[in-house]
């Protein structure tokens, strides 16, 4: 009869041909008859999986393994796995199959001039196939072998990977997928093998931005498997396609490097002392790879991923596969706009993941359209109010702007920069102006201040309603689809429900405030700024105050029993939980925590959904609860706030007093006087309600996302469950839609945090020039006089030593009575502030969140001291003077 022909070279294959030899052959073959550079070799076709499992009478046994599957339970799954790959594996090969299989190898030998023909080194790789699915390759399912060499190797790793069809992770996937297992073939790729002297991957599109006017090039060196195994961290290239320029270089440090080793297969070796800070590619090898990358992007017609490696002085390409996780294009600063990050300095201080910045956009755009629909303005078309740069949320300045301008240009200017810098200082006051649309404003405004706070209960009310549903779900029960439209309805939907309201608030809350200000002035003169932050302090209800309440109540437990407070001291707050949990004496204050956790448990460490929240891990609690047992009862928040809740009243009513001394006083200002103030304590207390409220979406959303991420990992779709915050919101939609392999999007989004985790942010994108703090005329603030000017947060003076805190790795470090100098602070923070004597912080004004919370402690507060933390050392001894706004250092 006639010979079954198993095997086709690359040049004889093309993109057509997936049925045949996978997609992964397929795509080899395409690029060899494009012209690329690819190692020669060959495809064993997947007719000669299904002949060998036929002629080895395999498939009674595969139907009955399958049969007892349980698709759902783990442990089936590994049997039933085991059970088929050593069936195939102990299996001889048809002998037409080894001999067409050895023939093309011992050719292959010959055409690349190798002496002994059955030594030639080769990679074999697995090349899934499958007919009538909506995946037509399983890429990252099945195993590849690496420097093979000899005849019977070759023959045990082409057995070896029909069997990987057969691995737990590919009968998962398949299983979950609704794939039939019976109708998946394995085609097998044997290439010649490449001693790379260095490799990596390429995307020949920005995998994190979205810039397709990017190519991004991942290198380390030797085989670039320990770039794709995770084993080493690659230097990162970021380049311009249109000119070659480098516009981002980051050089890892490359510990380790897998090579071939002599004996056939692989080693892992560490890398020499020389080569792991050095650049693994030189300038001409990275013009040559941007080279490569054009002709396949080129070829394709589409951004690819590519794989590569370069030895002998030439680079190779071993793969490539198109992009289809690619973001939207992250845009690229318009030079006719100018774009402002400075609300959002306070708030996102640190890298945000791909994940959390994935949905911050949407949710500020939503935040910002609502704001100006309800104050009665127009928004302006085809202009975005966010744009993302960096990774980073900034305002469009010129959209803000846009959308005043039905009001006169003065006050549009000042009305814009007060919105995109609601927590700084402001040279002036808004006038206003009599037109319709800034009277409509007002009117709008006016009635916002009226029933924002009967509504806001309401809403709260509905907002928690949405989350202990999200919470009740049954994860386990639900598709990955199901489980996907709930995270997208608690971050699109039920998080604006409560947020669109937070921009308002902060508006409300800086008119209220600067009316106050103007009403105290006629009185008090240069006085007024100190007035005005006691008459908004120790304000009861405040919810992050009532937290701190808590957990000051929580010391109080453990100082009632000395075995608690020995462990407390005794061991860190990562590991005392569990030396507490078993003493017989400390079960009073594990209650009491437990207790405190079912209450606030859901309060983040850092603003972002990688983190974990207190629920999750109390380490955080645990520490502040152990600072707290030193610090006297003096310091207690109870006794703090009544003492300014007290001194807060008498200070009302001398004001009070001052504004009745003339009939005008008694029939109008006093009565307008105690109506503004009454509605900025308002305002300024429930808007760290709404932030309060807001968390509470993060234990769910963190349970959808490791729910998703627990399954792409069982299927091989991911190396980690926490590998999906390396993920954008648009990748994790593409993945729900079309499963499949994202290793090298979740390390692409990695390194980008990693970069970014060191990265400084303009605070202004003017007309094409990056502007950063300090760089703006008038604001000069050197101390070299050993002096710094800020914005006064919150009253009085104290001295003391400084204590730089960057993060909260190192809240544990303060003492009492320090000051507490920070780039910022955010409601995590605030148990710190019973401890320390003052608070510095390098951004925010009269309203952040750092000012805010130190009035209600009756602490000092400068904020805006632009380069403190770099200025000054831990241990140097400051005066905050929190009424003038200035930092002084006591000694040289």
């Amino acid at each position: 009869r006639t010979m079954t022909p198993y095997v086709r070279t690359f040049d004889e294959i093309g993109a057509a041909d997936g049925a045949l030899v996978g997609g992964k052959g397929a795509n080899l073959g395409e690029m060899t008859r494009a012209g690329l550079p690819v190692p020669p070799g060959f495809c064993l076709t997947a007719p000669a999986y299904r002949d060998f499992v036929e002629a080895a009478g395999l498939q009674p046994a595969i139907d009955e393994a399958l049969a007892n599957l349980d698709p759902g339970d783990p442990a089936s799954i590994e049997h039933c796995s085991a059970r088929i790959r050593q069936l195939i594996s102990s299996q001889p090969m048809p002998p037409e199959i080894a001999a067409q299989l050895l023939r093309a190898y011992h050719h292959l030998a010959r055409q690349l001039a190798v002496p002994l023909p059955t030594e030639l080194p080769v990679a074999v790789r697995s090349s899934a196939t499958a007919e009538d699915l909506p995946t037509a390759s399983f890429a990252g399912q099945q195993e590849t072998y690496l420097h093979v060499r000899g005849d019977q190797a070759l023959l045990q790793r082409v057995k070896d990977c029909w069997a990987s069809l057969w691995t737990a992770r590919a009968v998962s996937y398949r299983a979950r997928q609704g794939f039939d297992h019976l109708q998946v073939y394995l085609s097998v790729v044997v290439q010649a093998m490449i001693d790379a002297e260095v490799a990596g991957i390429l995307f020949t599109a920005n995998p994190v931005t979205g810039n397709r006017g990017e190519m991004v090039i991942n290198a380390s060196w030797g085989l670039g498997e320990a770039i794709a195994s995770g084993l080493v961290d690659p230097d990162t290239i970021v380049v311009r396609k249109q000119d070659g320029a480098v516009v981002d270089r980051r050089i890892a440090a490359k510990e380790q490097m897998i090579v071939c080793s002599p004996a056939g297969g692989t080693a892992t070796i560490p890398t020499p002392a020389a080569q792991r800070q050095a650049a693994a590619l030189t300038d001409q090898q990275i013009a040559a790879l941007l080279a490569l990358g054009q002709r396949v992007e080129g070829h394709y017609q589409a951004p690819q991923d590519v794989e590569w490696a370069c030895a002998g002085g030439r680079c190779y390409l071993l793969q490539a596969r198109p992009i289809t996780t690619l973001p939207a294009a992250e845009a690229t600063p318009d030079p006719a706009m100018e774009y402002s990050r400075t609300m959002f300095v306070e708030i996102f201080p640190q890298a945000l993941t791909p994940s959390f910045a994935s949905v911050v956009k949407p949710v500020f755009e939503s935040m910002l359209e609502f704001t100006f629909k309800t104050l009665g303005f127009a928004l302006p078309q085809e202009m975005e109010g966010v744009s993302m740069f960096y990774g980073q949320p900034y305002f469009n300045r010129s959209y803000i702007v846009a959308a005043l301008q039905p009001l006169s240009p003065a006050v549009r200017e000042q009305l814009a920069t007060q919105i995109v810098s609601p927590f700084g200082r402001h040279q002036q006051e808004i006038r206003g102006e009599l037109s319709p649309a800034y009277a409509g404003m007002v009117a709008r405004l006016l009635r916002l201040l009226l029933r924002l706070p009967g509504e806001l209960p309401g809403l709260i009310a509905g907002y928690r309603t949405a989350i202990a549903e999200a919470e009740a779900l049954p994860l386990a029960l639900l598709s990955d689809q199901e489980i996907f439209g709930h995270v997208r309805r608690l971050v699109l939907v039920n998080a604006r429900e409560i947020l669109d309201y937070d921009f308002l608030m902060i508006a409300l809350i800086g008119i209220t405030y600067q009316i106050l200000g103007s009403m105290l002035k006629p009185h008090y003169g240069e006085d007024m700024e100190a007035l005005r932050a006691r008459l908004i302090s120790g304000l009861t209800g405040n919810i992050t105050m009532e937290t701190n309440k808590r957990l000051w109540d929580l010391a109080e437990v453990a100082r009632n029993s000395p075995a608690t407070t020995s462990l407390l001291r005794a061991y860190e707050p990562e590991d005392v939980l569990s030396h507490l949990t078993p003493e017989p004496a400390a079960q009073d204050f594990v209650a009491a925590l437990e207790a405190f956790l079912a209450e606030y448990g859901h309060r983040e460490i850092r603003m972002d959904i990688i983190h974990p929240t207190w629920g999750e891990d109390p380490a955080p609690v645990l520490g502040f609860v152990r600072s707290y047992l030193d610090a006297g009862e003096a310091r207690s928040p109870h006794r703090q706030q009544a003492h300014l809740v007290e001194k807060r009243e008498a200070l009302t009513a001398e004001v009070r007093s001052a504004m009745r001394s003339s009939i005008r006083g008694r029939l109008v200002v006093a009565p307008i006087f105690d109506w503004v103030l009454r509605q900025t304590q308002v305002h300024t207390r429930e808007r760290d309600t709404i932030h309060f409220e807001l968390t509470r979406l993060f234990p769910p959303l963190r349970a959808m996302l490791h729910e998703l991420g627990r399954r792409w990992t069982q299927q091989g779709l991911l190396d980690d469950p926490d590998d999906i915050y390396y993920l954008t919101l648009e990748q994790a939609t593409a993945m729900v839609e079309s499963p499949q392999p994202m290793q090298k999007a979740v390390q692409a989004g990695r390194v980008a945090y990693r970069d970014n985790l060191s990265r400084s942010w303009p605070d202004i994108i003017r007309y094409g020039q990056e502007i950063y703090r300090g760089m703006e005329d008038g604001e000069e603030q050197s101390g070299e006089d050993g002096r710094w000017q800020g914005v006064a947060g919150s009253p009085h003076v104290a001295t003391g030593h400084a204590r730089i805190i960057r993060g909260p790795e190192e809240f544990h470090s303060l003492r009492r009575g320090e000051i507490l100098v920070a780039p910022s602070t955010d409601p995590a923070w605030t148990p710190l502030f019973a401890l320390a004597g003052a608070v510095v912080t390098e951004v925010g004004g009269i309203l952040s969140h750092g000012a805010i919370v130190a009035r209600e402690y009756g602490i000092p507060a400068v904020m805006g001291v632009r380069g403190i933390t770099d200025a000054i050392q831990t241990g140097q001894r400051l005066t905050v003077d929190g009424n003038r706004g200035l930092v002084t250092l006591d000694e040289p």
